[in-house]
C-alpha cells in the first residue's frame, strides 16, 4: 500500500509541475526539468532496491514478470503522439517512432505476459527480449525527442516544433508514463533473472 501512496503522490507532483509549466522549454531553455523528471525516480528504485530493501518501492520490487509486463499495456496510449502528428502538433522525426513503437510494445504486452504466466516454452527468452525493445523503443523516443527539439540539442529541429510534448497535458508522458516503464522493465528483466543463469538452468534440466 505504501507504494501506491508514493506511487500517486509522484503523479500528483508531476501534474502539478506540469500544470504550472515547470517542463515546458520553451525558446532556448535546455529540457533539464524533463531529464531530472526521467532520471531521478529510476534511481530512486535502483537505491531502494539495492540499498533500502524496497522500504519505499516494496510493492514494484514484489511483482512477478508476467504482471510487471501486463502492467506495460498501458504504453498503447503512445498513439496520442500519432494523433499529434496527424494534427500537426508534432514533427514526424519524433512522433513516429516514438507513437508506433509504443503501440507495438503496448499491444504485444499481453500475449507476452500470458505465455509468461503459462511458463510456455521459450516464454522467458521472449519477454527478455520484448524487454529489450521496450528498452529501445524508450531511449529511441527520448533521443529524437531531444534531438527535435530547441538548442542546443536539437539538431534535427524543424518547421514544427515537439515543444507540445514538454507542456501539459503531454508531459505527463515523458515526465511520468516513461520513468514508470523503466521501472517496470528493471523489475522484469531482475524477475527473469540473469541470461547466463538461466542457460545454464535449462542445460541442467535437459542433462
Amino acid at each position: 500500500m505504501k507504494t501506491l501512496y508514493l506511487i500517486l503522490v509522484w503523479f500528483g507532483a508531476v501534474v502539478a509541475l506540469s500544470v504550472t509549466g515547470a517542463f515546458d522549454t520553451g525558446p532556448g531553455r535546455p529540457p533539464l526539468g524533463l531529464l531530472l523528471a526521467i532520471t531521478i525516480p529510476i534511481i530512486v528504485y535502483v537505491v531502494d532496491r539495492s540499498y533500502l530493501h524496497g522500504a519505499l518501492l516494496g510493492g514494484i520490487h514484489e511483482l512477478d514478470g508476467a504482471t510487471a509486463i501486463f502492467l506495460q499495456t498501458q504504453r498503447a496510449l503512445g498513439v496520442v503522439f500519432l494523433v499529434e502528428y496527424a494534427r500537426g502538433h508534432l514533427p514526424a522525426g519524433f512522433a513516429l517512432p516514438a507513437g508506433l513503437g509504443d503501440v507495438a510494445v503496448g499491444l504485444a504486452a499481453p500475449w507476452v505476459a500470458q505465455n509468461l504466466a503459462a511458463k510456455k516454452p521459450h516464454a522467458a527468452a521472449v519477454a527478455r527480449f520484448w524487454n529489450y525493445l521496450g528498452i529501445f523503443d524508450l531511449v529511441l523516443a527520448l533521443t529524437m525527442g531531444v534531438t527535435h527539439g530547441g538548442p542546443p540539442l536539437g539538431i534535427f529541429a524543424s518547421e514544427i516544433s515537439n515543444q507540445a510534448v514538454t507542456q501539459y497535458p503531454l508531459s505527463l508522458i515523458p515526465t511520468w508514463a516513461v520513468p514508470l516503464a523503466f521501472i517496470l522493465h528493471l523489475r522484469t528483466l531482475q524477475s527473469l533473472g540473469p541470461v547466463v543463469s538461466s542457460l545454464s538452468s535449462r542445460r541442467m534440466a535437459t542433462a
